[in-house]
């Protein structure tokens, strides 16, 4: 055989291996995308049937003790969701197109960064508070309990989601085809980005440093109601994306 020839088999052989693995990916983020919006829906719907009772300082009466352990069920959930989160940004930065990566690449680095934040949140509630709980071991307790609308837990929710509406602000630059599937990724993802500002903006307007829980239950709203729209719409890319790379 020529060199020539076995040039062209070499770059058909290429070709064909890149393909495959942009069929790999797609496929992916196709399964990340639905176990994202899966995983919210199971989370938000626990959530809203655990909130918390109010209780005074140094919040260990009665009313905590007898909603546990329905309280903490829900984090279970959302400690997976954050894996998958974090999943479905890095196959949405592996497709985006080359000029517009070094958005989707700052957007799964953030990702990462709240993902973790957020898994070490309620890791340990479910671990460490839980238990403390039920012995009555509760030296520390209020600072980092959920119940405290000032402490650490709340704290670190806020941060946590607040970088996942960063996240969508970045994705919202990695959709450039002018579909109307991709404009309303790219809308849904910015009018998420908004609203999570605006409602920061109001509530610390409003209520300064004392915002207790506010605005943690605004914007976790916000970016679960956004990840259970946008589960659908990206799983509908990257199904197109495959059949597309199956059909070529």
């Amino acid at each position: 055989m020529s060199r020539e020839g076995r040039v062209v088999m070499e770059s058909q052989s290429i070709d064909a291996l890149a393909s495959a693995r942009g069929v790999g990916t797609y496929r992916f983020g196709y399964w990340s995308a639905l176990a994202t919006t899966a995983l919210t829906v199971v989370s938000f719907g626990l959530a809203l049937t655990a909130v918390p009772d109010r209780a005074p300082y140094p919040f260990t009466s009665h009313v905590i003790a007898v909603q546990w352990p329905g309280d903490y069920i829900w984090m279970y959930p959302a400690m997976m969701l954050m894996v998958v989160f974090v999943a479905l940004v890095a196959a949405i930065h592996a497709c985006a197109p080359q000029a517009r990566r070094i958005y989707s690449l700052v957007g799964l680095c953030v990702a990462s960064v709240a993902a973790a934040a957020l898994l070490i949140d309620y890791y340990v509630q479910v671990t460490v508070m839980q238990p403390s709980l039920e012995k009555g071991q509760l030296d520390g307790w209020a600072m980092l309990t959920m119940f405290n609308p000032h402490g650490v837990f709340i704290a670190l929710e806020e941060i946590g989601y607040l970088l996942m509406s960063l996240v969508f602000l970045c994705l919202a630059a990695a959709f450039v085809q002018r579909n109307r599937l991709e404009r309303s990724i790219r809308w849904l993802f910015t009018s998420s980005f908004a609203a999570t500002i605006l409602a920061l903006v109001v509530v610390a307007a409003t209520r300064g440093i004392y915002r207790g829980d506010r605005f943690e239950i605004i914007v976790i709203s916000i970016v679960w109601l956004t990840l259970i729209v946008a589960g659908p719409l990206l799983a509908a890319v990257f199904r197109r994306a495959v059949r597309q790379s199956t059909s070529a």
